[in-house]
């Protein structure tokens, strides 16, 4: 391979998006606190102090929500809650209130916080694979 085409493919793939886990540390626990706050005036009333959801509303933690979102993706789950939640006025959250809900819930399934804050665009959270085990 020529040496210039060889330093193109080496930029391409060092840009490529490499696919993460929630084991990877994808939020930060300030972020994960801001979730917390927009999820009590949000999301509490349906799905309840514990995220273990009630009536019509699922829950958002433990091995229910793990079985349920093993395999998929953090985008995935971003833009469900986007689209559909709160039930009485879907989207009404900003993007970044979204993220920090997101980031809520991982934090209380126990998944480990890092150093950089969970993005709040979708492609990039399509990245990032939901897994119930490390």
């Amino acid at each position: 391979m020529h040496r210039a085409s060889a330093a193109i493919l080496f930029v391409l793939l060092s840009n490529a998006a490499v696919p993460r886990s929630v084991w990877d540390g994808v939020y930060t626990k300030q972020q994960a606190g801001r979730g917390q706050s927009a999820y009590r005036e949000a999301c509490l009333k349906c799905h309840g102090e514990n995220l273990m959801g009630g009536e019509g509303a699922p829950a958002l933690a433990g091995d229910e929500f793990l079985h349920h979102w093993n395999g998929k993706t953090a985008g995935e789950l971003f833009e469900l809650i986007r689209k559909t939640m709160p039930s009485e006025d879907p989207g009404s959250l900003s993007r970044r209130q979204y993220a920090d809900v997101v980031a809520y819930i991982l934090s209380v399934n126990e998944f480990p916080g890092g150093e950089k804050e969970l993005e709040s665009e979708t492609e990039s959270l399509n990245d990032i694979r939901i897994e119930a085990r490390r």
